[in-house]
């Protein structure tokens, strides 16, 4: 996170929450911290991940997955913080810490006095806050900031992207964007997107497109911790899973490259056969030359060659193992062939995801669908995607449909349902709270619930979708049936059986 855009982001932060409880402390990755704090209205989490280049410290209604137990890091945090106030805030910004004074707490002891969110390092607690905290910020003189690649050693606040802006400008707008952002003005927040990668927010634009552009520090931050902190948690939990696929591809192609070289070798054995042919069609004359290394033959084709020979075999003995090791190197040549087509197989498969362990024809394998991930395996589920990339999941049974809302879907996900009646549970799967649904998706998201409904005969079904949070299961119910607290649409779907064959 560049330090001049967490300058205002610390300030925006520190007086909205100034005076809020923290009801509760989760930690849904490790480094990764969410705290949901007392809020009127919708629930309010902040959601904090240290990192030395892109850190995140953003607000948002949505609260990421959780393990199914808690680390033990997350209930250390949980007992000194739940239901403590947090009072005034402190900001060392060329560092990128925030803190807040804690109300104090009935055991004092192990406490903390204050909680330090620090973008570089973590999160902490602490009873004496550093210097730093309120130390006055220096700054350099312009050219030294435009021109001394090495000042960020001693003002790490003339960061990269800081010198790059100031680069970039012709003189005049460089000076006048540097006393800006000394004066700790700024109009505008900007995101920018290069490729498919979202860029830090900055307090300025970079270069000719500016991207989005925010009123304020906190929603740009929101904007941009929402579209990469929950697909890197998504991707962070199929993590063990890549890393057994990336060591068992690895085995793989070790083994390929074994075959090839034991194929090299049965090569050289092949190439025997001639010298033991060599030897056969002069055998009358070369039975009595006994302990030579090498002699000149000629080839029943015509051809003459040096045959090596062990001085320690008779000349009979000498074509009989050169004739072993041909036939060695043809009876091999099958079983390499056979093992490598094994390997290629098996490389082909763990490409597209799928573990040795694992049964091809099981229900959660679908070779020609998207990848299964972890935590929807042992569901009985059926996977699709969109015609925009979307991935949809259908339940396939009672407890499926039960299981997908707490182990397929994120809060922010959409959950589909037919309006009137029994059906399957669908769920679309979103990347973070912010994004956008194409209307094709919903439809085809609703006529894969529908057709698997009472209503999958009569050609058209109207289907209800809501957010997955405002989606409960209530104890009691059958495995199934839910609550729905709020409904987000309706679609009605045109129920065509093509749907489901071209999405599956």
């Amino acid at each position: 996170m560049e330090a001049n855009f967490f300058r205002f982001l610390a300030s925006e932060l520190g007086e909205f929450l100034s005076g809020r409880r923290v009801d509760k402390v989760f930690s849904p990755a490790p480094d990764v911290w969410t705290l949901k704090v007392r809020n009127t209205g919708a629930p309010l989490h902040v959601l904090f991940r240290p990192a030395k280049s892109a850190g995140h410290l953003f607000l948002s209604a949505a609260k990421p997955a959780n393990p199914a137990n808690a680390p033990a890091r997350a209930m250390w945090f949980r007992k000194r913080l739940q239901g403590r106030l947090l009072f005034r805030h402190f900001v060392d910004w060329p560092n990128l810490r925030l803190a807040f004074e804690l109300s104090p707490r009935s055991d004092p002891k192990d406490s903390g006095a204050y909680l330090v969110f620090d973008v570089r390092n973590g999160l902490f607690l602490c009873d004496e806050l550093e210097p730093e905290f309120l130390a006055s910020v220096e700054w350099p003189a312009f050219e030294d900031a435009v021109h001394d690649p090495e000042v960020w050693r001693e003002y790490p606040h003339i960061s990269p992207p800081l010198r790059k802006a100031l680069a970039s400008l012709p003189g005049k707008d460089s000076h006048s964007l540097y006393l800006n952002v000394v004066g700790g003005m700024a109009d505008a927040f900007y995101l920018a997107c290069a490729g498919n990668a979202w860029k830090p927010p900055l307090a300025w634009p970079l270069g000719h497109n500016p991207g989005e552009v925010f009123s304020s520090a906190v929603d740009a931050a929101n904007a941009y911790g929402e579209r990469t902190l929950f697909p890197l948690l998504e991707m962070e939990e199929e993590r063990p899973e890549q890393i057994q696929r990336k060591r068992e591809r690895r085995k793989i192609l070790r083994n390929l490259q074994r075959l090839d070289q034991e194929e090299e070798r049965l090569d050289r054995f092949s190439a025997n056969k001639m010298l033991a042919e060599a030897l056969q069609a002069n055998l009358y004359r070369l039975k009595k030359l006994d302990g030579l290394e090498t002699v000149d033959v000629e080839h029943p084709n015509g051809d003459l060659m040096t045959v090596p020979l062990n001085p320690l075999l008779s000349m009979t003995e000498n074509m009989e193992k050169y004739f072993k090791l041909a036939d060695k190197a043809e009876r091999g040549r099958p079983h390499i062939e056979r093992r490598r087509e094994e390997m290629r197989e098996r490389l082909e498969r763990v490409e597209n995801g799928e573990l040795s362990g694992y049964e091809e024809h099981s229900p959660a394998f679908s070779p020609a669908g998207p990848v299964m991930p972890k935590r929807y395996k042992g569901l009985a589920v059926s996977l699709f995607r969109s015609s925009d990339g979307f991935t949809i999941i259908r339940g396939r049974s009672k407890k499926a449909n039960h299981e997908m809302l707490s182990k397929a879907a994120s809060p922010f996900d959409y959950w589909f349902h037919v309006s009137d009646g029994p059906s399957s549970h669908v769920i679309l799967k979103r990347d973070h709270p912010g994004q956008d649904v194409p209307e094709q998706t919903l439809r085809e998201a609703a006529t894969l619930c529908g057709l698997k409904s009472f209503r999958r005969d009569d050609g058209k079904a109207e289907i209800m979708f809501a957010l997955v949070k405002d989606v409960r299961k209530v104890k009691g119910y059958d495995h199934g049936q839910v609550a729905v607290d709020k409904v987000a649409g309706t679609v009605l779907a045109v129920l065509d059986p093509e749907v489901e064959e071209r999405l599956q």
